[in-house]
């Protein structure tokens, strides 16, 4: 029976593995322990650099700052700040974008026949603000127009800015005076002030490529009343 433990037991020995052996480590335990040893080396650096009074993480110092672009990596974007200094956030009160009103040209509209009204409530012409005048010359050069009030004044050099497009309900012609059928006189035939539209009618002289009467549903500010 004694013969048979022993035999049993070294049969046991036999089929074990070298991984279930004491003492024995294998590959993965030997890489597990390398990261282990390394953690406590940062561990204690850390607890040194702490120790010293500094702040933050050991090497710190050596990172790259933000405004560094290395190899291989992205430039910083660029982003507009607001007035505290910050970024522009959604629902901020600051503009994202302004423009420069010396680089916007103004678009010149005004031509003689026109019928229009003065819009300059604090400026030099407001003691005809909001009435209505005829103009009779316009200089395109310098944006400004003599236009004959309603009532007998007549004024000089009325800049195009403060004067607007008028379409009276009792209106038959009109001129276009923006978009790309600027200058065409056409029939006005029908004018909706609540939906901002006008309907016009221009004939095959004025249209090129177009054959017959031609309608066209336009916006009011994009036609002006035109009596000469």
């Amino acid at each position: 029976q004694a013969w048979g433990r022993l035999c049993t037991m070294a049969s046991r020995r036999r089929e074990r593995s070298p991984k279930d052996r004491p003492g024995d480590l294998d590959e993965e335990d030997v890489r597990g322990s390398k990261r282990g040893s390394a953690f406590k080396e940062r561990a204690k650096e850390r607890k040194r650099f702490l120790v010293a009074g500094a702040k933050g993480f050991p090497g710190a110092d050596k990172a790259p700052k933000s405004g560094d672009v290395q190899p291989g990596s992205e430039a910083p974007r660029k982003s507009q700040k607001g007035e505290d200094g910050g970024p522009v956030r959604l629902g901020s009160l600051d503009a994202p974008f302004t423009s420069n009103a010396e680089t916007v040209a103004e678009v010149p509209w005004l031509s003689s026949g026109l019928r229009v009204r003065f819009i300059d409530e604090d400026g030099p012409f407001k003691s005809s603000y909001l009435k209505k005048g005829f103009v009779r010359k316009v200089d395109d050069a310098a944006l400004v127009a003599d236009v004959d009030v309603d009532g007998g004044t007549a004024l000089r050099k009325v800049p195009q800015n403060v004067l607007e497009t008028v379409v009276s309900k009792g209106c038959l012609r009109v001129e276009v005076v923006r978009g790309p059928h600027r200058g065409i006189i056409a029939e006005l035939l029908e004018r909706d002030a609540k939906r901002n539209i006008a309907v016009i009618r221009t004939t095959s002289t004025q249209m090129k490529g177009i054959a017959g009467d031609s309608r066209m549903e336009l916006s009011l500010d994009d036609v002006c009343e035109f009596k000469q």
